[in-house]
């Protein structure tokens, strides 16, 4: 996992790093290596045209010496300057011509390069990008058929908040140094930041927030005896009469129970769908549970206990719709069950703003929002801090559904970054519940909802390199989504 850090952390960071000996400009070199070995990697050693946009403070120090680094590799490089020559520390300015770079005004940059490098600003930006400067990134972004790199973070978003400040660089790819900044991964920072590459210059960091990548997963065996006790008895309880496709969407969370290891899955339906539901079954088992003129599945503690008696992990709130009992029931089986309870959907806005008692469950909790439960459901913002609250205030874990998925139990956070915009439909979601359900039979409720995420996401890329974006559907999510990366 690689953390992520605000501007003034990793400012402190490189403090801590000179202060131990690494020299700045060493600091700078290794920035600049890494940009150019990035780049170098990504065209093949085969450079066209290169525009290198550089600022007047260390960002534009970066792409200076990356400049002098692609032209040694036989790349046709133009350094182009954003500020007043005199600006500039002069010794660098030299280097670079005397490595035979032509060095020219921005304003003398007329198009045509089909690799743009912004090293204009850095993490230390603090006021919006105006006059020419703005008009120059609006130029940059218009070129529609270069490939467009930043260096550290895209000139003019906000390291800390994703904030644009004024206007935004636009990147196909970012390569930042030593670790995430925050803003790259919340507001507009993944629309502006492309892919992001983190290289190690030799500043270390520390953070109780990281972004997971799959690495630290220690492979999962099981034992030559297990059988389908042992593995894990999932129940997803959802459904109602007024939403005709609950069945559907509670059949695709338990084949994605399946898919993630459960040993049996039983979807728990209110009895109006007896038929419907009967007729679609295909891997799982089905519980039908008394229900109301409506559709509502009741409170009715016999037929809870004959899931609480025998479930492992219990997913809950598909497609329940308003029911007047959903609290009820949640309450009861916070009370009596001592497995994992993933409370997803309906059932968080069954318990908006009044979810206290959570926090004295027998069970295992986590609560799996998106952002507008998330927000309805506790009265505060989708951020970080919040998060974190919130899984302190129900003694569990959050998983807040996002571009950026934050996963927390309330002392580390973990982001998860994998995934395509075509993951936004409905049901994603509910395939993602039955996913934490099963891995949390065989990982810790927080590990299972990191991998969980994790797994989607690279799932969902592989197959949008197979499908067209608007093509993808939850089932082909849990098609590709293998543990190859784990």
């Amino acid at each position: 996992m690689k953390n992520v850090l605000k501007a003034e952390q990793i400012r402190e960071a490189e403090r801590v790093a000179e202060n131990a000996g690494l020299d700045e400009k060493l600091l700078r070199v290794n920035a600049a290596l890494a940009v150019a070995d990035d780049m170098l990697d990504r065209v093949q050693d085969r450079l066209a045209h290169t525009a290198v946009f550089c600022g007047t403070g260390g960002n534009g120090y970066d792409g200076l010496l990356a400049a002098c680094r692609l032209h040694r590799k036989g790349g046709d490089v133009t350094a182009y300057l954003v500020g007043a020559p005199d600006k500039y520390e002069k010794s660098v300015i030299a280097y670079a011509q005397a490595e035979g770079i032509a060095v020219k005004p921005a304003s003398e940059y007329v198009g045509g390069a089909s690799i743009i490098i912004d090293a204009i600003f850095g993490i230390g930006l603090n006021r919006p990008i105006e006059g020419a400067t703005a008009e120059l990134i609006k130029k940059l972004n218009a070129a529609e058929n270069a490939f467009r790199l930043a260096i550290d973070i895209p000139s003019g978003l906000n390291a800390d908040s994703g904030e644009i400040m004024g206007v935004a660089f636009c990147a196909h790819a970012t390569v930042s140094f030593s670790c995430y900044k925050l803003g790259m991964l919340f507001g507009a920072g993944r629309d502006v930041c492309g892919r992001i590459i983190v290289d190690d210059i030799g500043v270390k960091t520390s953070s109780n927030i990281k972004v997971f990548d799959g690495e630290d997963v220690a492979p999962f065996v099981r034992k030559a005896t297990a059988h389908k006790g042992t593995a894990g008895r999932v129940f997803i309880i959802g459904g109602c009469g007024t939403m005709i496709g609950a069945p559907l969407m509670a059949g695709a969370s338990a084949h994605a129970a399946y898919l993630n290891g459960a040993g049996t899955v039983t979807v728990c339906l209110p009895s109006v769908h007896r038929a419907a539901a009967s007729a679609r079954s295909t891997m799982a088992m089905m519980k039908f549970l008394p229900d109301d003129s409506n559709g509502f599945i009741k409170f009715v503690k016999p037929a809870l206990d004959g899931v609480l008696k025998t479930a492992a992990a219990i997913d809950i709130g598909i497609g329940m719709g308003a029911t007047p009992d959903l609290k009820k029931i949640l309450r009861y089986v916070c009370e009596n069950f001592c497995g994992t309870l993933v409370i997803d959907a309906d059932a968080l806005n069954a318990i908006k703003g009044d979810y206290a008692f959570l926090r004295d469950a027998k069970c295992a909790i986590a609560v799996t929002p998106h952002v507008g439960e998330f927000e309805r459901m506790t009265g505060y913002s989708a951020t970080v801090e919040n998060a974190v609250k919130l899984a302190n205030e129900i003694n569990g874990t959050v998983v807040l559904k996002s571009a950026t998925t934050i996963i927390t139990d309330g002392r580390e956070v973990r982001l998860n970054i994998s995934g395509t915009p075509a993951m936004a439909k409905g049901g994603m979601g509910d395939v993602l519940g039955g996913c934490i359900t099963a891995l949390s039979c065989a990982f810790d409720l927080f590990d299972a909802a990191t991998i969980a995420c994790y797994r989607n996401g690279v799932g969902a890329e592989k197959a949008v390199s197979s499908y067209a974006q608007m093509m993808l559907t939850p089932r082909d999510v849990l098609k590709y989504a293998d543990y190859d990366e784990l």
